[in-house]
């Protein structure tokens, strides 16, 4: 079915099993000095078992002033190599190929005084000092430092090594005009400390060992690297011998373009364009992806030749065995990645290891290494879930896969709770795949699901469970405003309950408020937020929030206003009266205003009271405990079920 995935291909004389490539992602499961730790061989374990071709691990920093993160992998001394020599060890053993991925952070370095071509900072996720220039020596030795690290990674056993050129890092920072002012021989010809650094790897390690390059080919920001430079970049890297070109782009000022988030989420194989345009130049391979879930889009981008191997990043945290799933045909059992961000790169970014939104098992893989290793129920038990938004769902899951039997209730006539309404702006149509994913493992589990019922004091005595879990969820929060009763719900406007005219007010600009918002302006509605707080999506991701927000952000693009640090105090059926600080009140118009401003648990008391009576285990979880997002609903369940 998807044969040109699963054909060989080779790098250098290097044969990979099959075109899939476990993209480098910093995780955090590292050391403090950046050893290998248990924790991260069991994660790339994980993935290696599943049948990925090529595994290229998270970037390793070759020198401690190029860390990128904290508890990031190194490769900077020779103390690391028993640990980096285990994990090789441990992902070979699958017949996966292993690559480790070789950096330098240069100004976006997470240490305390960043170095560069240029003491030029990034004006978004800035370092905390102004980056020093590297001096012309600075420079030649850190070329020796690349190939030293080279000679490590050889030396363990790792198949080759990938330069990390792209994201804005040091190679990045030296090739682009953006970062790049020098005035030595390193600033005449920006490509020089790239073409020395792949020059001098393979004095060091051999010209038969495998070089490969994570190249930008776009910073997606005026006056950076564009697709005709990075042509330019590609012939010169190709007769200095670079064996494989890894196209990707962006910047820390272009962050949302290097991990798009959800609100991107239709563009599957993101850099395929870019890596089209490259393919047409070279005679090596050439590997891409970016936001890739469907194989289908994978292996008609193989057929087409606008590749020849597939990077998959944030799929694979999210679900590990996606190689081994789309070789037998299994694509509803596939757990869709959300691009929300959420569990992987904004905790990297507060610097906590990453997690999964949507998938409890990342980073404890070490204790678990699959659902089928979760440890069995002592004594089944009948475990009775009421409601079926995501945390419902997970708890069910994760019980029924430890042997209880499990009934899960819920008053709506689907699944999927709050997750519904969250799914209907096209922008997350990833949601309606979860959903989709959760319906099909609780059927195959065998989990007995009751819909259009509702669930009282009466029905939990007949069915008298040894466990209750309510998963209740949340409703919209109705503040106290006068006039309110002229507003209508965000819910309601999503669910397509109500209309609303042209010109819309959403009062309440966090993340539901920016989404319905966002929503309604690509159906072509004149809108404007209205937010109490000094700034809009406080609650949101960082990726997202800069793709929002940004000034040609998609709040920009599609013409919504934001008033920041204004309290709606009296509404009508024509618009609004508002009040700015100090005293500044005015009246703004509108066809319809759409309230947004949070939410509240929905927990019915007695409900809780008899539950107690009956079973002799009662748990709430999700929203109905407090509202909070999909990643804390989720994990929240799993955990509770692991209890049960």
């Amino acid at each position: 079915m998807f044969e040109k995935l699963f054909e060989p291909f080779y790098i250098g004389k290097v044969e990979i099993p099959n075109r899939l490539v476990m993209s480098s992602m910093v995780v955090g499961y590292a050391g403090i000095r950046g050893e290998v730790t248990d924790q991260l061989i069991s994660y790339y374990e994980a993935r290696a078992r599943s049948g990925i071709g090529l595994i290229i691990t998270e970037a390793a920093y070759v020198s401690v002033d190029g860390r990128l993160a904290s508890h990031e992998l190194g490769i900077y001394d020779d103390d690391l190599i028993p640990g980096l020599a285990r994990l090789v060890d441990v992902v070979k053993s699958y017949g996966t190929r292993v690559a480790a991925q070789l950096v330098h952070g240069g100004i976006q370095a997470r240490v305390q005084q960043p170095l560069g071509p240029s003491a030029i900072s990034r004006k978004y996720f800035p370092p905390p000092k102004t980056p020093r220039e590297l001096t012309t020596e600075e420079v030649d030795g850190l070329v020796e430092v690349f190939a030293k690290a080279a000679l490590r990674a050889k030396h363990v056993g790792f198949d080759f090594v990938e330069v990390h050129g792209t994201h804005g890092y040091l190679i990045m920072q030296f090739l682009s005009p953006l970062t790049n002012r020098r005035t030595d021989k390193y600033g005449v010809d920006r490509t020089l400390f790239a073409v020395e650094v792949i020059q001098r790897i393979k004095e060091r390690c051999g010209r038969d060992y495998p070089v490969g390059i994570r190249l930008g080919c776009d910073e997606f920001i005026e006056g950076g690297i564009t697709i005709d430079y990075a042509k330019y970049v590609v012939k010169k890297l190709v007769d200095t011998g670079v064996d494989y070109i890894n196209v990707t782009g962006g910047n820390f000022d272009s962050r949302d373009m290097i991990s798009p988030p959800y609100f991107y989420s239709f563009s599957e194989g993101w850099f395929f364009k870019l890596a089209k345009e490259i393919k047409s130049i070279v005679d090596i391979p050439v590997i891409s992806g970016g936001l890739i879930s469907d194989p289908n889009i994978a292996e008609k981008a193989i057929k087409e030749g606008i590749v020849d191997a597939i990077f998959l990043g944030r799929q694979l945290i999210a679900d590990p065995e996606w190689p081994r799933k789309v070789r037998e045909g299994r694509l509803d059992d596939i757990r869709p990645c959300l691009a929300c961000n959420d569990g992987c790169i904004s905790r990297i970014i507060t610097s906590k290891p990453v997690w999964c939104t949507v998938n409890p098992l990342t980073g404890f893989e070490y204790r678990w290494s699959s659902d089928e290793y979760l440890p069995k129920a002592r004594k089944k038990k009948n475990v009775v879930v009421i409601g079926g938004g995501p945390a419902g769902l997970e708890v069910a899951r994760i019980s029924a896969i430890r042997g209880h039997d499990v009934t899960l209730i819920d008053s709506d006539d689907s699944l999927g709770g709050t997750l519904k309404i969250a799914s209907i702006p096209e922008f997350k149509y990833r949601i309606r795949k979860l959903i989709k994913w959760y319906e099909t493992q609780l059927k195959k589990l065998n989990v007995n699901v009751v819909l259009q019922t509702k669930v009282t004091p009466e029905l939990i005595k007949k069915l008298n469970p040894d466990v209750v879990v309510i998963a209740t969820g949340s409703k919209p929060l109705i503040p106290n405003i006068p006039g309110i009763e002229n507003c209508v719900i965000a819910d309601d406007v999503l669910l397509g309950r109500v209309r609303v005219g042209q010109k819309v007010i959403v009062v309440g600009g966090g993340l539901v408020g920016i989404e319905v918002a966002l929503h309604l302006a690509i159906n072509g509605k004149d809108v404007t937020i209205i937010e109490a707080l000094p700034e809009v999506a406080k609650d949101l991701e960082p990726i997202s929030k800069l793709a929002l927000l940004k000034p040609n952000g998609l709040l920009s693009k599609y013409g919504v206003k934001v008033l920041t640090s204004t309290s709606v105090i009296r509404v009508e059926e024509g618009g609004v009266e508002v009040l700015k600080p100090p005293l500044e009140r005015s009246f703004i118009k509108a066809d319809g205003v759409v309230l947004a401003v949070g939410r509240t648990s929905e927990l019915d008391h007695e409900l809780l009271n008899t539950a107690k009576a009956v079973a002799k285990e009662v748990y709430v979880i999700g929203d109905a405990r407090s509202p909070r997002k999909i990643i804390d609903a989720i994990h929240e369940a799993f955990f509770t079920a692991l209890n049960i």
